[in-house]
């Protein structure tokens, strides 16, 4: 396809190796973080769990952008370049990429190469005069990326899944600092997030009944194999997902189910039954908490739209 071009700048296997062995050997807690459940194997298991009957926020995300497409066009920028921080739901995008007033470019960052070049090349397919550059990196690359992206123009970035719950307040505001230094001055963002509503509803969309969730929380360990040449098995954890009222967040922790020793880069890491390691957070807010964590951040929210029931919100960002 001429309309497409891949660009790979994820290179930090020695990082990779350092920040896992960090997370393995915590005294106070395991934990591994989440960017490690997405190789090709965990984002297809990611995209059946958006298609799930209980995981209510890829619905009524694509409920909100389908009713906010007029008010996008009216609001963003004509012939713009489009930045996608994670090549998500192709749905998502389909509807976005719609939405714009003749968008010149469609920019997907994501970390996971394979499916990263898939997705892209449905979206080069799909639309043909659109020109599709797709970037293998960690969106935490800021200078690389802000080099690749300088010369860009009308930068309209688009962030949705709630991904930016996944990270602690006080990161997600980095995060979200660093997305305007790669997007740049007058730069918009589009983000997606969810919102504080009852504990069974949130603790039923991260434990579906066909187990696909428990299979994604695992699958991460075979990525920590693949990148540290380790032996985790994945039969020897339970998936365990549950709200922290306290902190308004789902966590997920996969559950040792025995004592055992696990050798990486030399060290031994020893695991007792019923130890966890705390593989992701995904916090919740409302509407006024995200409104000041953006204000925080380098932003200034222009629009806010939610659904019919308030689950989930999305957000019209612009660079200050």
């Amino acid at each position: 396809m001429t309309n497409l071009k891949l660009i790979n700048i994820n290179n930090q296997i020695q990082d990779d190796k350092k920040l896992i062995l960090q997370g393995l050997l915590n005294k106070k807690q395991k934990y591994l973080l989440p960017k490690y459940f997405y190789d090709e194997k965990g984002s297809k298991l990611f995209n059946k769990i958006t298609n799930l009957k209980e995981y209510y926020p890829t619905n009524k995300e694509l409920e909100i952008l389908g009713n906010l497409q007029k008010e996008i066009r009216k609001k963003l920028p004509i012939n713009s370049t489009i930045v996608e921080f994670g090549s998500g739901s192709n749905k998502k995008i389909n509807k976005f990429i719609k939405s714009l007033s003749e968008p010149k470019e469609y920019i997907p960052i994501d970390i996971s190469k394979e499916y990263l070049f898939e997705n892209a090349s449905i979206i080069a397919k799909k639309f043909s005069d659109l020109k599709v550059t797709a970037i293998c990196a960690d969106f935490s690359q800021t200078n690389r990326l802000n080099k690749i992206l300088k010369n860009k123009k009308k930068i309209v970035s688009f962030f949705p899944g709630s991904t930016i719950g996944n990270y602690l307040p006080k990161n997600a505001k980095k995060i979200l600092k660093n997305f305007s230094k790669i997007i740049g001055k007058n730069s918009y963002l589009v983000i997606g997030v969810d919102l504080i509503k009852n504990k069974k509803t949130l603790e039923n969309a991260y434990n579906d009944k066909l187990g696909v969730t428990a299979k994604f929380n695992k699958n991460i360990l075979n990525v920590v194999n693949k990148i540290c040449n380790s032996n985790f098995q994945t039969k020897n954890f339970d998936h365990k997902a549950f709200y922290n009222l306290k902190k308004n967040r789902i966590e997920m922790h996969l559950i040792s189910k025995k004592n055992f020793t696990l050798k990486i880069n030399k060290k031994n890491i020893k695991f007792t039954k019923d130890e966890s390691i705390h593989t992701e957070n995904s916090h919740k807010y409302s509407k006024n908490n995200f409104v000041k964590l953006v204000n925080k951040s380098g932003f200034k929210v222009l629009k806010y739209f939610s659904d019919k029931k308030n689950y989930f919100g999305v957000f019209l960002l612009k660079v200050k």
